[in-house]
């Protein structure tokens, strides 16, 4: 009977590692700024559920006023930010199928939604991507490779700037990716 119990136990070991799911949950979106040569670089935004956003104020926002101070920031970057440069900040980014590195993020900021009592993360991706105009795949995936985060890719259209004359081919899953093509 023990060898019976045993086995079982050895035998559903796989099945409940399967059964792993997100602990966060995040809707992404990316805003993709363009000048004269290509891809200048793109400013993301991630929303987070009410639950972590919780787990964030109560972390960092010391004084209890549903804001994050200029200090209170620098904690929440620190703390909750910072350390992702080993996930490449959860992005995948590709330009004609060509794996690109994520650069080091600039001018984050952290704020909090009031009125759906949710934490927002803003940051900016310098890339400087140079391409010719026209024909120019441009792919960002948002990944958790720990499936610990799960992202929604929670934008209705595409979000430009700068000299892009048109894009064609552009496809938003929702499941978190963006890819399109800079015609």
């Amino acid at each position: 009977m023990k060898k019976v119990f045993f086995l079982l136990i050895l035998v559903s070991i796989p099945f409940f590692s399967l059964s792993a799911h997100p602990h966060v949950h995040v809707n992404s979106y990316a805003h993709f700024y363009f000048n004269k040569t290509g891809l200048q670089g793109m400013y993301i935004q991630w929303i987070f559920d009410p639950l972590y956003s919780s787990q964030i104020l109560y972390e960092c926002d010391i004084d209890s006023n549903d804001e994050f101070s200029p200090e209170e920031t620098a904690e929440v970057k620190d703390y909750y930010f910072t350390n992702l440069d080993q996930f490449q900040y959860y992005l995948g980014l590709k330009i004609n199928k060509s794996k690109i590195k994520v650069p080091v993020p600039e001018n984050f900021s952290a704020q909090v939604d009031k009125d759906d009592e949710v934490v927002i993360f803003t940051f900016y991706l310098p890339l400087q991507e140079s391409f010719e105009p026209g024909g120019t795949n441009i792919m960002v995936d948002f990944v958790d490779p720990t499936n610990y985060t799960a992202f929604i890719c929670a934008q209705r259209s595409l979000s430009l700037k700068g000299n892009t004359e048109k894009v064609d081919d552009v496809i938003i899953n929702r499941l978190g990716s963006i890819s399109f093509n800079e015609a």
